[in-house]
C-alpha cells in the first residue's frame, strides 16, 4: 500500500475552542491524519476547507504542484487563508485563530457558532518565515487578523533584535496580556476607539527609522492599510523587496472570492 504523501489535505474536526480575547476565538481540531502534518514553524499560511451548505464535510482537493484543484467545482468547498497557531504532534491537533466579527461569511459564520465534531479540511503548511530571521531590526504591522502571526514572529526573533510591531485592534483587551518578545522591540497600539486609529498607525510607520539597509519590514491586514504603508518601506526608504513582506489579508466591506484577485494583483505589483 503506498503511504499518503504528507503535504496532502486533511480532515479535521473540531476538539474544543476557546476565547482568548473579545474579538479573537481559538478552536482546536483533532486528527489521526495530523500525526504526519508536514509542520515546520507557527505562524505559517495554511488554507481551510469549508463544506458548502447541505455538506457534512468539505469535498477535498488533489494536491498538485500548483496549489489544490477540484475536478468539479460546483461542489468545491469555501476556501479561506488562515495563520497556523499551535500544533502538537503527538496529540495529533492544531489550533487557528478566528476573528469574531458576525456570521456574513462562511469563515466568520463558522467560528461565531462552532460546535464540537464539526468537520473542515486543511491544507500544508505553505511557506517559511524566513524574512525576520537574524533581522537587525525590523518594523511590523498589522490588525487582528495579522495578530496570530506576529504573535508567533515575535516569539521565535533573536533576544538582541531591535524594533516596533505596529497593531490595530478593535479594543486594547484584544492585546495579549503577555507577549514574548525581544526586550528593544516596542509594541504601539491603536485601536477604534482611538480617532482614525488606522492614520495614526501609518503616521507612526513613518516615523519609525530603519537601523540601517538590513532593515526588514513585515505588513499585513486589511487592504488599505497595507496600501498605504508599503511605498514608506519600498519607495521612501528604498527597500529591496526581498526585505519588505506587504500582504493585504482582506478588504473592508469584501469576501475573499471577491478580493482574492485584486489581493494578487497588489502583490504583484510591488509598488
Amino acid at each position: 500500500m503506498t503511504p499518503s504523501p504528507p503535504k496532502r489535505a486533511r480532515l479535521i474536526r473540531v476538539q474544543s475552542w476557546h476565547d482568548l480575547s473579545p474579538n479573537l476565538r481559538r478552536i482546536v481540531f483533532h486528527s489521526p491524519e495530523l500525526a504526519d502534518y508536514p509542520f515546520e514553524c507557527n505562524g505559517a499560511h495554511i488554507k481551510i476547507f469549508l463544506p458548502q451548505p447541505g455538506q457534512s464535510e468539505p469535498v477535498m482537493p488533489e494536491i498538485t504542484p500548483h496549489g489544490p484543484r477540484w475536478p468539479n467545482k460546483a461542489s468545491a468547498p469555501y476556501k479561506r487563508s488562515y495563520t497556523l497557531s499551535a500544533y502538537d504532534r503527538e496529540a495529533c491537533t492544531l489550533a487557528i485563530d478566528f476573528v469574531l466579527h458576525g456570521d456574513n461569511g462562511p469563515a466568520s459564520a463558522f467560528a461565531e457558532q462552532v460546535q464540537s465534531g464539526q468537520t473542515i479540511g486543511v491544507s500544508p503548511p505553505a511557506g517559511k518565515r524566513g524574512l525576520l530571521e537574524a533581522a537587525p531590526c525590523c518594523l511590523l504591522a498589522g490588525d487582528l487578523s495579522a495578530l496570530p502571526a506576529i504573535t508567533a514572529m515575535l516569539a521565535d526573533m533573536a533576544a538582541d533584535t531591535q524594533g516596533c510591531v505596529l497593531l490595530w485592534l478593535p479594543e486594547s483587551a484584544d492585546l495579549p496580556a503577555s507577549l514574548p518578545k525581544p526586550a528593544g522591540v516596542e509594541i504601539k497600539l491603536f485601536t477604534d476607539a482611538d480617532a482614525d486609529p488606522m492614520g495614526k498607525l501609518v503616521r507612526s510607520a513613518e516615523a519609525w527609522q530603519p537601523c540601517g539597509s538590513d532593515a526588514r519590514v513585515w505588513f499585513a491586514g486589511e487592504a488599505e492599510m497595507v496600501a498605504a504603508l508599503r511605498p514608506i518601506a519600498r519607495v521612501k526608504w528604498q527597500l529591496p523587496a526581498g526585505q519588505c513582506y506587504a500582504v493585504p489579508f482582506w478588504r473592508r466591506g469584501e469576501d475573499e472570492e471577491q478580493y482574492h484577485r485584486q489581493r494578487h494583483d497588489f502583490m504583484d505589483s510591488d509598488a
